[in-house]
């Protein structure tokens, strides 16, 4: 009954640490704080059940790791990601379990080993969470995507789980060496959690410096818009006095046809091919203007429509993930095609703030759990730029829309983003 009692006791103090583990690798979804109790409480009552019943090393194993998968289905990331992360959380409680016990006795499976074990297990487990939350890895908030060639680091914990079924089945009984073999493994894959940070950190530098060198591009650009503009009316102004001079002529003879042909002429003097969007707001005028040379550079037909206030709550750093990467994907798209056809409609109404992009495309879309991918090379199969907007659009209570038919595929994004107070007053 002693035995019982220890048993759900560690139990529920190892079920608590796996919470602090999910916390550290994942980010919550908005879900019900009592279904989230309800899963770990099954968890809980599962694993003490199957430990308290059966002796099943192999049984054992197999609910563990199901049930750990489940548990990380409630919290945001991919699939790949969540399995990694399963697998490793197993094979570190393993390599505590096996640790602790042979420190102690010459554990031999099937016979007993010390009732102080479980607590030396649980007490190392909490270790290694201490240690991997001050120093392996750091949770990316807000950054839910699996890093490119993660399924690789899966192999690393999956084979010490195997190593260590190996060792068991073997009957291999040199007390020291085994626990070298699994302290080195363990330390192993320590090192591997930390490959795996250093690989999410760099890709989600990667993805900053993207957007960073495209806000960059456009506001050089605008800039050289903003100066051609300048050089075209300062050269009007110059030659002012001569306009008025003859308009004032041409109406003295009444030649209205030739006043509005010379007026005509004067706009489009002024006029900047290059300078496509005026809507005084510098964040939408440079991203946008930006992107549109792209676009009639590239394709055949591009249709644009622009309203918003001169100053709107957004940073500018969020329009140029979203609009940078959407229109990216849609120009791409588009030139791939016979049409090459691209809209954009861009309006603002009452606090919102609404975007609607259409492209024409002709390759087969790539979707992975009802996402969908990139089709560019540089980041074939992952859609790391994607899943920023949606991580952007989160922050501003916003929702995307996504849809494809007739060779058209159809973007429309609402955003909450309320005037600035210079716009109210």
């Amino acid at each position: 009954m002693f035995e019982i009692g220890t048993a759900l006791c560690t139990n529920l103090f190892r079920t608590y640490v796996i919470k602090r583990f999910m916390t550290i690798f994942f980010e919550k979804k908005e879900e019900r704080k009592s279904i989230e109790i309800g899963v770990y409480c099954v968890f809980f009552l599962l694993t003490s059940w199957v430990h308290v019943t059966f002796s099943s090393l192999m049984g054992n194993m197999v609910l563990n790791l199901l049930l750990l998968y489940v548990i990380t289905q409630f919290y945001k990331g991919g699939q790949k990601k969540k399995v990694f992360i399963s697998l490793f959380l197993y094979s570190l409680q393993m390599l505590c379990d096996v640790l602790s016990v042979y420190s102690l006795s010459n554990y031999v499976i099937g016979e007993g080993y010390p009732i102080i074990a479980p607590f030396v297990t649980v007490f190392l487990i909490c270790i290694c969470e201490l240690f991997i939350e001050r120093f392996v890895i750091i949770r990316k908030k807000g950054h839910t995507f699996t890093p490119p060639y993660c399924g690789i680091l899966l192999f690393i914990p999956a084979l010490s789980i195997l190593l260590l079924l190996m060792m068991f089945m073997e009957g291999f009984h040199h007390r020291l060496f085994f626990i070298g073999e699994s302290a080195g493994i363990l330390f192993m894959n320590l090192l591997m959690l930390h490959l795996y940070n250093v690989l999410l950190d760099y890709y989600v530098k990667m993805e900053e410096k993207t957007v960073f060198e495209k806000q960059a591009a456009s506001y050089a650009n605008q800039l050289q818009v903003l100066m051609k503009s300048e050089k075209e009316i300062r050269a009007l102004e110059h030659d002012m006095k001569h306009h008025l001079h003859e308009l004032l002529a041409m109406a003295n003879r009444n030649e209205n046809k030739e006043i509005e042909k010379y007026i005509h002429n004067m706009k489009m003097f002024m006029e900047n091919p290059e300078e496509y969007i005026y809507s005084g707001n510098k964040d939408v005028d440079s991203i946008l203007n930006y992107m549109l040379h792209k676009a009639k550079e590239e394709l055949k037909e591009v249709e644009f429509k622009v309203n918003v206030p001169k100053e709107m709550n957004v940073e500018s750093f969020d329009l140029n993930v979203i609009l940078g990467n959407l229109l990216d994907n849609a120009i791409l798209a588009a030139s791939n095609t016979e049409e090459k056809y691209l809209s954009l409609t861009v309006s603002y109404d009452r606090g919102m703030l609404f975007l609607h992009i259409m492209n024409s495309y002709a390759h087969k879309l790539l979707k992975k759990g009802g996402v969908y991918l990139t089709s560019k090379k540089e980041r074939k199969g992952h859609g790391i730029g994607l899943q920023n907007v949606k991580k952007i659009l989160d922050s501003y209570d916003g929702s995307m829309e996504i849809t494809e038919e007739k060779n058209r595929f159809d973007v429309k994004i609402i955003m909450y983003v309320p005037l600035s107070k210079e716009e109210l007053a």
